[in-house]
């Protein structure tokens, strides 16, 4: 393997962390245009150093709101390409990051602005061996990542139609003996229950009353039973509301019921319940949601009520053991090389770019390449600065093979 004086990649590392409080001291927190438009320029100085064509283009989010979309492309054009995924916006503004016994407490700093510096690390380690780049690299950062995900949604499918492969720049994360690479990614599929019963006085005609919350509750129940611990689907309800038909279809105009005694009186005639099931395989996804639509069945038989279940917003899962895996592996060799320990995560619950591959289940695909730390989307967010430093080389040493 090509190797640099310890000099070099000493001054490498501290400038790579002085880019990193940069990025991390500019809000660019989702929607916020200006701001992220800043880390845009930011980065675009920063790659075209490297003889990387940048453009900065602008695309609508979900509330109709122009924001930038960062595509950066090596000299080679045309055919397939190395696609390089990642984000620019946070889910809080920024505070003054802050150095602290090797970490950078700051916002966006694991999420993702370290992959984002990272990247920056790497082609400067690769310019210092004088090693080139993969001349179809094409990098796409957006802007509602930590959001809707419109565009970021939209751009992992359009970029990745051509793509040979797709490396993502999210984190992983710290373990004891080493660190995490993903190769595996859950899908979801939302669903929402509608259960319509029989309204009674709750004194009077008590046993007449069909309740609709009492079936929703009992649904829900045993819908969250169905989930599976090691690797299996899980069911989470997300929402349940319940109670006359008037409070459930206009909650914007008799909230203020809730806290009072006002149709405690009445035997619930109307309740709505909505979630998502995630899961590791369509074959798990197709189970537990024939499960669900069943087990809808038998509540409206046992509570004689009306129920309806529907399926909304569906996204693919990411199978660990696809073909992604071969790639994952030689991630993990390099690392061994370097002398620190990679462990494969196949099975991380969080929906991310690669769900939204146009092909997922043939695209070769690299996730949690980032370097980790701790505090995703709160406050105490941090950085482990060794962990940036090794994954900066590590991503050099992987585009070199590609």
């Amino acid at each position: 393997m090509n190797a640099i004086a310890g000099e070099v990649l000493d001054s490498i590392s501290t400038a790579t962390v002085e880019r990193l409080k940069q990025l991390c001291a500019i809000s660019s927190e989702s929607g916020n245009a200006p701001g992220l438009h800043r880390v845009a320029a930011f980065l675009r100085a920063e790659l075209e150093r490297h003889a990387l064509r940048v453009e900065i283009l602008e695309e609508t989010d979900a509330n109709g709101h122009p924001q930038p979309v960062l595509v950066a492309r090596g000299p080679g054009s045309g055919g397939r390409h190395l696609l390089l995924l990642g984000h620019m916006d946070t889910v809080l503004s920024a505070i003054p990051p802050k150095l602290e016994e090797g970490k950078l407490f700051a916002t966006g700093a694991l999420d993702m602005k370290g992959g984002l510096a990272m990247l920056l690390g790497a082609l400067d380690v690769l310019a210092a061996r004088e090693q080139h780049l993969p001349t179809d690299l094409l990098l796409v950062l957006v802007p509602d990542e930590e959001s809707e995900s419109l565009i970021s949604g939209n751009a992992a499918g359009r970029w990745s139609e051509r793509a040979r492969a797709v490396l993502v720049l999210e984190p992983g994360q710290p373990l004891a003996n080493g660190e995490t690479l993903v190769a595996g990614r859950r899908g979801m599929t939302e669903w929402k229950l509608e259960v319509t019963g029989r309204a009674a006085h709750s004194g009077l005609a008590y046993w007449t009353g069909r309740s609709a919350v009492a079936a929703a509750a009992d649904w829900c129940a045993r819908a969250q039973g169905l989930s599976r611990r090691g690797g299996g689907p899980t069911v989470n309800i997300g929402r349940l509301v319940g109670g006359g038909a008037d409070f459930v279809q206009d909650l914007a105009r008799h909230h203020d019921m809730l806290g009072t005694s006002r149709q405690l009186n009445v035997v619930s005639d109307k309740a709505v319940a909505e979630g998502e099931t995630r899961f590791l395989s369509i074959r798990d996804r197709d189970a537990v949601l024939a499960d669900l639509t069943a087990l809808a069945e038998k509540i409206a038989a046992e509570h004689e009520v009306s129920v309806t279940f529907t399926i909304g917003m569906q996204v693919p899962p990411v199978d660990p053991n696809g073909p992604g895996l071969p790639l994952v592996h030689r991630t993990v060799e390099l690392a061994a090389k370097r002398g620190f320990h990679l462990e494969i995560e196949h099975d991380r619950g969080g929906i991310s770019f690669p769900n939204f591959l146009a092909d997922p289940a043939n695209t070769p695909v690299i996730d949690g390449l980032g370097p980790t730390g701790d505090g995703m989307h709160v406050r105490g967010e941090y950085l482990n600065l060794d962990s940036l430093a090794r994954r900066a080389v590590l991503l050099a040493d992987l585009l070199a093979t590609l």
